[in-house]
């Protein structure tokens, strides 16, 4: 049993042993103290920092408000945004208490910090993500539901030609839906750890067939060819053949959306000499800037943030980067020569 009775020493292993930082200031707001949590906070180390201002040990993120100017009479203020001492920007919720010391020493206040930067993130990714996945269930369903109203209510006025038309259009609604949801349930599993691959002897060439027939909606609405070149001599690979094609629809997808209307998408299938199958997804859009691409498979990330157009709630990317990594393969982005994006990935060449 340990002998650390209750007393300085135990009240100072309890103060450095607490996960939220402990500072504690003057009335001028010159630092007295920090415990170890609140050195890992802010970036500054007790002996750097005593003596020195909270204004300049945790200035604020954003505008020319001071960080004393922030604190009130209540115990619990607003979240802030302060710079620690790398420059890094961070969330913290901080509750005060006074702290009334002996002898008539003037009193001092007590900053109780706790980081909440990831928190925050987590909550503007669960805002992102609800914000944005109402528009993409909303758009495929109001287009549906405008076709099948117009077939119920004028089907015996309209041509064939007419007819043909609001059931493509119904066809796409479906397919887009169909993807959607496709990325939606793989990502939970992804998260949940429940991602397995499932491999077979597969023929790549009628899973490029296939993403081809379900994109083709997508391709003729916005008219736009797709060259395909496939290898002669390709054998029956072991993949998961879903898998594979979710990875395919999501690339053609995407190549869709951001190539321009009217401009052909190229699909390339190669034999590599490393015993591994490329295919890359072309389009001639306007690229995608060298700074962009590190991001680019992360989960939540467009491609179009920057101009704020909607076009998907980010998460087709990271699908596919999960599989083609399951697969035991890379993925990757190229610029294309002339303009435009490559995006490409590699299976090992697992004969089955």
């Amino acid at each position: 049993m340990s002998n650390l009775r209750p007393g300085p020493q135990w009240a100072e292993t309890l103060v450095q042993s607490l996960p939220q930082g402990i500072v504690t200031i003057e009335e001028s707001g010159k630092i007295v103290f920090l415990n170890r949590s609140a050195e890992q906070i802010t970036g500054w180390r007790m002996a750097e920092a005593s003596g020195k201002s909270i204004n300049q040990v945790l200035p604020l993120a954003a505008g020319k408000e001071q960080f004393l100017e922030r604190l009130t009479e209540a115990s619990a203020i607003a979240p802030i945004h302060a710079l620690n001492r790398q420059g890094r920007d961070v969330m913290l919720a901080i509750t005060t208490a006074s702290l009334a010391l002996p002898d008539g020493a003037p009193a001092q206040t007590v900053l109780v910090i706790r980081d909440v930067t990831t928190e925050d993130a987590a909550q503007r990714l669960r805002s992102y993500f609800l914000a944005n996945i109402s528009h993409e269930f909303r758009t495929p369903l109001s287009a549906l539901k405008a076709s099948v109203e117009l077939l119920l209510e004028g089907v015996e006025g309209f041509t064939p030609d007419e007819t043909l038309e609001l059931v493509r259009s119904i066809h796409f609604s479906v397919t887009s839906l169909q993807t959607l949801v496709d990325n939606l349930l793989e990502s939970v599993s992804i998260e949940a750890g429940r991602f397995h691959i499932r491999r077979r002897p597969t023929d790549i060439r009628l899973l490029v067939a296939e993403a081809e027939a379900l994109m083709k909606p997508l391709l003729e609405r916005r008219n736009q060819a797709l060259i395909t070149s496939l290898p002669d001599g390709l054998r029956n690979l072991s993949v998961d053949p879903m898998r594979i094609t979710q990875v395919l629809v999501n690339l053609l997808s995407n190549a869709s959306k951001y190539g321009p209307v009217d401009q052909p998408i190229e699909l390339d299938v190669s034999l590599q000499q490393d015993r591994l199958l490329r295919i890359s997804v072309a389009d001639r859009g306007s690229g995608i800037p060298a700074e962009d691409r590190e991001n680019i498979f992360r989960r939540f990330v467009r491609l179009d943030e920057k101009d704020n157009a909607q076009y998907g709630i980010g998460l087709g990317l990271s699908v596919v980067k999960t599989i083609v990594e399951g697969h035991g393969g890379t993925v990757g982005l190229d610029e294309r020569p002339g303009g435009g994006s490559r995006f490409w990935f590699t299976v090992p060449l697992e004969v089955a």
